[in-house]
């Protein structure tokens, strides 16, 4: 068979793999923006519907997302999307103010003009974001901007965890409150101080940013 042939085939067919990579991205993408609302029920073959796919990829799928905490799987209940806990969000913030402020303060005295110029990109993509989900992969740019010059790829790593863990609560929070413009604000001011060396100012600026989503995500759903 000619490559030709072959690619054909292969794009007309593509791998199980790739399929349960776009069914997983998009309903990643629903359940961040919380157009998915947590506890909803997910089945398994609506979505084999929907898709024109086997159940396998969507099997597949949703195992992605469980690993990413973003769906549950319940006994006798099936799969539904995962519920927002309130003590959750305050213990992932005491840890991400623990960790991400001592990074600031690293990474203060060796901001450099690329690193300005990743986090103003991210700023700017942040205002311009058309969607929750663009929105969110953004402020993720900006905060990897800021720490990313402390030069501590492990820790680095541990704080990626814990704000993939944090991210479904402020895609909620921005979905039901106007408290986005002020978090985008912050982001300006914070990249001042990071310009001007003022690890300490940072750190503490950061902390009080982070309070804040925290705080606005408890209330939000302390009325959900």
């Amino acid at each position: 068979m000619s490559r030709t042939k072959t690619a054909a085939i292969e794009n007309a067919n593509p791998p199980v793999r790739t399929i349960a990579e776009h069914i997983a991205d998009r309903l990643r993408g629903e359940i961040l923006s919380a157009e998915l609302a947590p506890g909803t029920p997910i089945r398994q073959s609506h979505l084999a519907t929907r898709y024109g796919v086997s159940q396998a990829p969507v099997r597949e799928a949703l195992g992605q997302l469980a690993s990413e905490e973003l769906v549950e799987y319940h006994t006798n209940r099936g799969v539904r999307v995962a519920e927002l806990r309130r003590s959750h969000a305050q213990e992932i913030a005491s840890l991400r103010i623990l960790i991400e402020t001592d990074l600031v303060m690293r990474a203060a005295g060796h901001f450099t003009t690329s690193d300005e110029d990743a986090a103003m990109a991210a700023i700017t993509a942040t205002a311009s974001a058309a969607t929750i989900v663009d929105k969110l992969a953004a402020d993720d740019a900006f905060h990897l901007a800021i720490y990313n010059p402390a030069g501590h790829p492990i820790t680095l790593d541990v704080v990626q965890r814990l704000r993939a863990r944090y991210v479904q609560y402020l895609g909620y929070m921005w979905k039901h409150t106007d408290h986005a413009p002020a978090s985008l604000d912050d982001h300006r001011k914070l990249l001042q101080l990071m310009k001007a060396g003022k690890g300490e100012q940072a750190a503490a600026f950061l902390r009080r940013h982070i309070d804040a989503s925290t705080q606005a995500i408890v209330s939000c759903l302390n009325e959900s």
